[in-house]
């Protein structure tokens, strides 16, 4: 006679965030396939539940179902409808915001860093081979504006620049972009479209760094032609690494396993949710039970490195610090990562040559 131990999944599987929900959906299978969990539990029940269109709902169904561990949706909106219905601990699997600090969710369990703090990598990039740069010109639009400045702020502060910030209404990149002032380094955060119209304006100036949201995309950038080159973005997951890890497999590894299970290759949002699977199964032969507050506090003493990197809680916030966001630079049309330094494959090109047509020498790709 088995037992399971019961996962409830409450993220979209309809509607516009279905793609994402879904791929969600398929990184936990994986990882419940694959779990080896400590008696008495021999296998893992999952059960997902749609959160289109009322996540609040989905969650307070899948809490009444009363399963071992909750798994919270993708999508910061959605994220703060499911947590708020609910007052069990959540594993947090696809929303990375600074919203959900333990002094507001004290329940939430953070998987991924904020998508907010890669403008932090960014400026430590920077800083690191510029020491003359000192005026950050920040773009931003989106649901996620006033937090992304308030971030950007905090974080140049601590590498001594000055911080100009605009945010303007979606559609409106155009306008916006042209009435920027001059700096050193751009920053831009918001829809592509916006992201794109601003790039056409704002590339043209002498920045000595600049870096764009969504940039990481091929799709995105190709319009932009030599602009794109020396662009920085931040990048998601490496899905080639082969770096050990202390719990799971490589990413290399993870992405050969989800690919023979599911016939294609896995998205940021996979991994994040196996990286979920994880740190629950770490948290529960840490603290030998399933009861929430056993859960809660195994989860904040993890100390330890999985496929998306490092893996630590923030004791005073409960936001993930140990993950960093990966920041990649376009050259010669190609994107590399150069940021954070042990996970670089190519050295980063600075300051940004400011033509149409630049001769940039081939860059070092390192081993």
């Amino acid at each position: 006679m088995t037992t399971p131990l019961t996962v409830a999944l409450v993220t979209p599987l309809t509607g516009p965030d279905a793609a994402q929900g879904l791929a969600g959906l398929r990184g936990v299978t994986l990882w419940a396939r694959d779990e080896r969990l400590p008696a008495p539990w021999d296998e893992v029940s999952l059960t997902a539940y749609d959160a289109h269109p009322d996540p609040a709902a989905a969650m307070r169904a899948a809490t009444a179902a009363h399963p071992d561990a909750l798994l919270g949706p993708y999508g910061h909106r959605a994220a703060l409808a499911a947590y708020g219905a609910t007052d069990r601990v959540v594993f947090n699997t696809g929303a990375p915001s600074t919203r959900f600090v333990r002094q507001a969710f004290p329940n939430v369990i953070n998987i991924a860093a904020a998508t907010s703090t890669w403008p932090r990598g960014v400026l430590s990039l920077v800083r690191a081979s510029d020491r003359r740069a000192r005026k950050v010109v920040l773009l931003a639009s989106g649901e996620t504006a006033v937090e992304i400045t308030s971030l950007t702020r905090a974080a140049a502060a601590a590498q001594a620049f000055e911080v100009t910030s605009h945010v303007f209404p979606p559609g409106r990149a155009t306008l916006a972009a042209s009435r920027l002032p001059p700096g050193d380094i751009l920053i831009v955060h918001a829809a592509p479209d916006d992201e794109l119209a601003a790039a056409n304006v704002l590339l043209r100036r002498p920045w000595r760094a600049a870096a764009f949201s969504t940039a990481v995309s091929a799709q995105a950038t190709e319009s932009l032609g030599d602009l794109r080159e020396r662009l920085l973005a931040p990048g998601s997951w490496l899905p080639e690494s082969t770096r050990a890890t202390s719990t799971g497999p490589s990413a290399r590894e993870f992405t050969a396993d989800y690919t023979a299970l599911h016939g294609a290759a896995p998205t940021e949002t996979a991994a994040w949710a196996y990286v979920t699977g994880l740190i629950l199964g770490r948290a529960i032969r840490f603290c030998g039970g399933i009861q929430d507050t056993s859960v809660l506090a195994a989860a904040r003493g993890i100390d330890t490195t999985t496929l998306l990197g490092r893996f630590r809680l923030d004791e005073a916030t409960g936001l993930q610090v140990g993950h960093q966001i990966p920041i990649v630079q376009w050259q010669d049309g190609t994107s590399y990562t150069v940021w954070p330094r042990d996970a670089a494959r190519a050295a980063f090109t600075h300051p940004r040559l400011i033509t149409r047509s630049p001769a940039v020498a081939p860059r070092p790709v390192l081993g």
